[in-house]
């Protein structure tokens, strides 16, 4: 008897684990759900400018452009993965790399580029117009 007991439990259990959602889950991003103008703020190695951020589509990727004070940044096409995005690339011995989040209207950014006498670092913040 403790035995199918310890099985109805056990099946309980795995019946309810099956079922739960994974909080972990990453959230679902489209291409069109990126594209738009933002407003906010960037923060670049401790100077902190307002910033506008434009996303456009280019075939399955996208186009990232901000301008933050007198400086203008464009990234190339980059590929999309639901609500974040990651990209790093190196010529010679200089290192660039982006992340970006997308969570509904707030999008953020980190960028940073060393090597070559460069150690450039931003953060970018925010929300959709």
């Amino acid at each position: 008897m403790n035995v199918l007991r310890l099985t109805y439990v056990l099946a309980l259990l795995i019946a309810f684990s099956a079922c739960k959602k994974d909080k972990d889950e990453d959230p679902i991003c489209t291409q069109a759900d990126w594209i738009g103008t933002y407003t906010g703020t960037a923060d670049c190695d401790g100077n902190s400018n307002a910033a506008t951020v434009t996303i456009t589509a280019s075939g399955d990727n996208i186009v990232i452009r901000y301008s933050a004070g007198s400086t203008t940044t464009t990234f190339d096409p980059l590929p999309v993965t639901n609500c974040m995005l990651e990209r790093t690339n190196t010529s010679g011995d200089v290192t660039g790399s982006v992340m970006a989040t997308l969570d509904g209207d707030k999008f953020s950014l980190t960028e940073s580029v060393t090597g070559g006498g460069f150690n450039i670092n931003c953060q970018v913040e925010a929300t959709r117009d």
